[in-house]
């Protein structure tokens, strides 16, 4: 049996984007995330369990960051960030700007990666 840890919506103001006025201020990102895991049945307490709070935390700290021009950067943080924990054997993620085209409500990027996958990719990039 798999669950899965969800955190959505979870907004940070940053600077982020390859346009001349995404220089000049912060704007938010939204950022949605699943990460799937086998987990004991009826966890006794919060080590057993996928914590939505340090995903959120790290996300949060993006404001603090250096001016990021692709959302795709951000995009594999998160998936590298929840990978780190060995349990981990999917996770979705979305990454999405409100503000930056008036006629959509958001664009952005998304990504579902297996484990398997996600060794694989890195693999062939030459990350260990």
């Amino acid at each position: 049996m798999s669950q899965r840890m969800i955190a959505r919506g979870i907004a940070v103001e940053m600077y982020v984007g390859i346009c001349d006025f995404e220089y000049q201020t912060p704007q938010t990102v939204i950022v949605n995330v699943e990460a799937e895991a086998t987990l004991p049945y009826r966890p006794h307490d919060i080590g057993e369990c996928l914590d939505y709070t340090l995903i959120c935390d790290f996300v949060r700290a993006w404001k603090d960051r250096p001016h990021t021009e692709l959302v795709e950067t951000l995009l594999f943080d998160v998936v590298e960030f929840c990978f780190a924990d060995a349990r981990v054997t999917r996770v979705d993620v979305e990454i999405l700007k409100p503000s930056v085209i008036a006629q959509a409500s958001a664009v952005g990027v998304g990504m579902r990666v297996t484990r398997a996958d996600y060794q694989q990719l890195r693999a062939s990039r030459g990350a260990a």
